[in-house]
């Protein structure tokens, strides 16, 4: 254990010499302003940035990244001589859960040589994980750069952009710059969100071509990866993608990572259950996406919830609440530590449609478990292009047995991946050691997994690459 923290210190202390060296040698900010609302960024700057950030306290939503293992994974990208960065805000059209058309955004990361022609590189598409609060929507980034350690999940976008990706980031429908009500974790909504903004980011890129005022062209190859909540949006934007859009997209490889895939069965059992939860802000999230997306029909909070939480907690995902003040709001204390029991806040009578199989909102649940066949719920889709799950077995808040019933029920449709680098579908256990911090009693072996999983999973994509 001492070697592993001294280990961590030289690195941090390496990383920071480096990052600060490169941060002398230009301008102290990350940014400079570009044409038509883009950002240009130096890998290396906002490398030093970052260092700098996590040196800072950070909001207690965000607590539990571990950016030891960002700096010694992602970090070394930042450091590549062979591109800076563009990034920009962009806006698209697509279905919201009540089948209307909105005005969403996202946030498009684009490598730009130093040296040399235009690259040509992959569109990756990068789902962020489970956020209530609007400003840390992807794209609010670039409004708020003097805080990078706020948005993990772009800090690592951008790593991997600076190899030489275009990577997209939808915000989601009731992120960004949408007020409408977010649909958390509603499948088929989400992956078309993610489809509108893959089509608008090519169109911007201007395809295999490029466009002139494009940094780089697009070379036809297409990735998808996400974390949590993020890695069930990539399951079912790849399941969007095989089987509705195959003439105008091809996947070259997916993966999804750590997702509540099994709504139905898993997800539905840890909601039931009697132990306290470290994160109960999900389960109010999911009733108010679920009666969106339903058309209040069902999961209404005003109905699900008992007095007074029904009254007070729902306005609270109207994008202006951080999670942990939405948890404190629902009786969870973080000094001193005092956990709640999810269904304690239900019910009896939405406890029982819950605990009835054959009830609308298990129904409900089904059609959104991500492996399912939207067409025939009683089937799986079955992916025809290279997709690999990871998921860490400790995981406290998205059990392992979501990515295992999922890559059950594929291996059973016969999509079990049976070559290297061949289509079908892998599931990979994350290995990475999460030690407990006593002085963090709320760190979840779940956020402790993200850079690790993140990381294995983009390389696994790299291998791919052209």
């Amino acid at each position: 254990m001492t070697k592993l923290i001294g280990a961590t210190r030289t690195l941090l202390t390496a990383v920071m010499a480096l990052s600060l060296l490169a941060a002398g040698c230009g301008s102290k900010s990350p940014t400079q302003a570009g044409a038509a609302g883009v950002v240009n960024i130096d890998p290396k700057v906002l490398l030093a940035a970052i260092t700098s950030g996590v040196q800072q306290p950070v909001a207690r939503a965000l607590g539990g990244w571990d950016w030891s293992s960002f700096l010694g994974s992602f970090g070394p990208l930042l450091t590549s001589i062979s591109y800076n960065l563009e990034m920009q805000k962009v806006t698209y059209q697509a279905a919201g859960a009540d089948g209307q058309l909105h005005t969403m955004t996202g946030l498009l990361i684009l490598p730009k040589a130093i040296f040399g022609a235009k690259p040509s590189v992959p569109i990756l598409m990068y789902q962020h994980g489970t956020e209530p609060f609007r400003p840390y929507s992807p794209s609010q980034f670039l409004a708020h750069q003097d805080r990078p350690a706020d948005y993990p999940e772009v800090m690592v976008a951008a790593a991997i952009a600076s190899t030489g990706y275009a990577v997209a980031m939808a915000d989601y429908e009731g992120l960004g710059d949408n007020t409408s009500t977010q649909p958390y974790v509603h499948g088929a909504s989400l992956a078309k969100q993610v489809v509108g903004m893959l089509r608008a980011s090519r169109d911007l890129i201007g395809g295999t071509a490029g466009s002139s005022s494009s940094p780089c062209s697009w070379n036809s190859q297409l990735f998808l990866i996400g974390y949590s909540e993020g890695g069930y949006v990539t399951m079912t934007a790849t399941r969007e993608l095989q089987l509705k859009h195959a003439g105008e997209f091809t996947v070259t490889a997916s993966a999804p990572l750590s997702g509540p895939h099994d709504l139905s069965g898993e997800m539905r059992a840890v909601i039931l259950s009697d132990s306290t939860s470290k994160s109960p802000y999900f389960l109010p999230f999911l009733l108010t996406g679920y009666s969106y997306a339903s058309g209040g029909t069902l999961f209404n909070p005003a109905t699900s919830m008992i007095a007074p939480f029904n009254a007070t907690i729902p306005p609270l995902f109207a994008g202006n609440s951080p999670s942990d003040k939405i948890s404190e709001a629902m009786g969870m204390g973080f000094n001193p530590l005092n956990l709640v029991v999810l269904k304690n806040f239900l019910t009896p009578q939405f406890i029982a449609q819950l605990t009835n199989v054959a009830s609308p909102e298990v129904a409900f649940f089904r059609e959104n478990d991500s492996y399912r066949d939207p067409l025939n719920l009683n089937s799986v889709w079955v992916p025809t292009v290279p997709l690999r799950m990871y998921h860490h077995r400790s995981d406290d808040l998205v059990p392992f047995a979501n990515s295992q019933v999922a890559f059950n029920a594929f291996s059973s449709a016969g999509a079990k991946n049976h070559t290297l680098r061949g289509p079908g579908v892998e599931l990979v256990e994350e290995t990475v050691s999460l030690v407990n911090d006593p002085a963090d009693p709320i760190r979840t072996v779940h956020l402790g997994a993200a850079f690790p999983e993140l990381n294995h999973g983009w390389k696994w994509l790299d291998g791919f690459k052209k």
